[in-house]
């Protein structure tokens, strides 16, 4: 089986290079930065709907993994010299876990939801999509997801892990685990389970009477929630009042995004659902693959949800990429970012609140290679064609992937922050971003 993922993935590269020639690649843009190689450490800034950075305190900070430590620790970007510095905090030693970060304004607190993971996918373009490996039960059962909760000193300027924490959430491993807060103070979870059958089950838990008492995980109570094995889900917090879940689910009769809604202090088991993307006969409205980031608009007042999609569109001109806005009357529209031949992949998105813009990051070739930007005013979504405008690319370390940001909206005062990371080499990459008129 080894030798045979290690072909497709030959295939991919020579059918990513022949079938989809793309020139982005740059002069060196962006800061390189440590090197993460260690024993089973792989794609750290991973997966697509994770954030790994925040803001606070007028600083960028961020989970990346110490060489030195064997571990994932907290650290700290320096503004004047552009390097992330190591503090002390250990937030995970575990070389295959990915965490999630939230960081908390009102309770002062620091989450991270570090979980264990399984590779279901190996970036195939869509002249391969067919091919896919679902994890084993053995990588599936093993591991777990925890929940980490730290305060801030902001005298010493370090993180400090708050007794009766980590708590293990969940037993097992997924390829992704997500966490936000309501408004009633409860802490969500969403993550997806592949069984045995090769179904993939999107499940949520919550916390109960405080931060370190949960609930059981349940599967989300809708016909959708049976999934591919290679989909994932997303969750997070919007218009003040609810919890929203987005999945993608790739199988033959679905092949659409959704997203399950939550009003906060409901029954938990009581959710609407939406098709935020896909159908129609043969997907003349789109088909879903499993490429989701989400954020919120909270400064008008109209809880706008916008949503960096990748679709299995094959035919040239076609969207590949693109973002979906659902307004404050749960209308969606969407705007294509990239068509097929531009190749894209790893869709993230990002709001400026202060100057009304929304910016949309995207790697190209799947493969891995540059990272690159377009951006548009928040009140009407269109994108420029074309593979859009470097940001970090390097003429040495050729497969940078896997971009990742913060949770939190954006502005002139914080700048914006993109981590990335180049799999060969190991080596962690990122830009920053002066949003200052």
């Amino acid at each position: 089986m080894r030798l045979l993922r290690l072909f497709i993935a030959l295939l991919v590269a020579v059918a990513v290079t022949a079938a989809l020639p793309i020139t982005v690649q740059a002069a060196d843009l962006g800061k390189p930065g440590q090197s993460y190689a260690g024993d089973g450490v792989t794609t750290p800034t991973a997966d697509k709907a994770q954030s790994k950075l925040w803001v606070q305190d007028g600083s960028w900070w961020g989970l990346l993994w110490s060489a030195s430590a064997n571990a994932t620790k907290i650290h700290r970007l320096d503004a004047a010299t552009q390097v992330w510095q190591e503090t002390g905090t250990v937030v995970d030693a575990r070389p295959s876990a990915r965490g999630d970060a939230l960081w908390d304004a009102k309770a002062g607190k620091l989450y991270v939801v570090s979980g264990t993971t399984v590779r279901s996918e190996w970036g195939l373009p869509p002249s391969l999509s067919e091919v896919s490996f679902a994890p084993s039960q053995a990588e599936v059962t093993s591991g777990s997801a925890e929940l980490h909760r730290f305060s801030y000193n902001a005298s010493t300027k370090t993180y400090s892990e708050d007794a009766g924490f980590p708590v293990t959430l969940h037993s097992g491993s997924s390829e992704s685990i997500t966490v936000a807060k309501d408004s009633v103070g409860k802490l969500w979870v969403t993550y997806t389970v592949v069984a045995p059958d090769n179904t993939n089950r999107v499940y949520v838990n919550h916390s109960t009477t405080s931060d370190t008492a949960w609930g059981t995980p349940f599967v989300l109570p809708t016909d959708n929630a049976e999934a591919h094995h290679d989909d994932i889900s997303a969750i997070t917090s919007f218009q003040g009042n609810k919890i929203g879940v987005m999945w993608s689910n790739q199988r033959a009769e679905h092949r659409r995004f959704y997203l399950a809604i939550h009003q906060d202090g409901q029954p938990e088991k009581s959710w609407q659902t939406e098709v935020a993307f896909g159908g129609g006969t043969n997907c003349s409205g789109g088909c879903a693959n499993d490429h989701l980031n989400l954020r919120q608009l909270t400064s008008d007042g109209s809880g706008r949800l916008y949503v960096a999609i990748k679709t299995a569109a094959q035919q040239r001109g076609q969207t590949f990429v693109a973002l979906l806005v659902r307004d404050s009357k749960a209308k969606w529209t969407s705007a294509q970012f990239g068509a097929v031949e531009d190749a894209h992949t790893r869709p993230m998105v990002m709001i400026d609140e202060e100057n009304r813009q929304v910016w949309m990051f995207a790697v190209a070739p799947e493969a891995g290679g540059t990272i690159l930007y377009k951006k548009a005013p928040l009140d009407n979504v269109s994108f420029p064609r074309g593979a859009g405008t470097p940001i970090i690319s390097s003429s040495t370390d050729k497969d940078i992937n896997d971009p990742t940001t913060t949770k939190q909206n954006v502005n002139g005062q914080t700048g914006l922050v993109v981590l990335a990371a180049s799999r060969t080499n190991a080596r962690y990459w990122h830009a920053a971003i002066d949003l200052r008129n």
